[in-house]
């Protein structure tokens, strides 16, 4: 009960980022899971490129579409979610032109197996561009021009 009060506590707004996140969430995941990732690759480039940079840069929004994916991220009971997020948010933020970039990356362990993390950065100065990211060789970014 206590999540529904908080679900309905929410702005408008942030109502509807969080039911467009859980809904791009589960598509994304789904989509990872059973579409080949080249398909999802020339899908992003090709439809999410139109309009990213016709509306201004907001910070703003960044953060109201991290938050909402976090909310739907802890509520859905899905494991290994960072290329999901990342293109749900990708998504999220090129729908709003908003210029964002995936980013997937690499990094070998002591016991030599290797770890793979994708996130996205936005250029904006936001607080996601964290050192957790710079542990990991970039292999893979998804941006507008590609």
């Amino acid at each position: 009960m206590g999540r529904l009060l908080s679900f309905w506590s929410l702005h408008r707004r942030e109502k509807q980022l969080f039911c467009e996140a859980a809904l791009l969430l589960l598509l994304s995941y789904l989509g990872v899971k059973t579409v080949p990732f080249r398909y999802i690759d020339d899908f992003l480039r090709a439809r999410w490129n139109n309009n990213a940079g016709e509306a201004g840069d907001s910070v703003e929004d960044v953060k109201l579409a991290r938050r909402a994916l976090a909310r739907a991220g802890s509520l859905l009971p899905l494991n290994d979610l960072c290329l999901s997020q990342s293109i749900a948010a990708f998504i999220m933020l090129r729908r709003r032109g908003i210029q964002v970039a995936i980013v997937a990356g690499v990094r070998s362990s002591e016991d030599s197996s290797l770890h793979a993390h994708a996130w996205i950065e936005t250029g904006l100065g936001e607080p996601n561009a964290s050192s957790d990211n710079s542990v990991f060789t970039p292999v893979l970014r998804i941006e507008k021009g590609l």
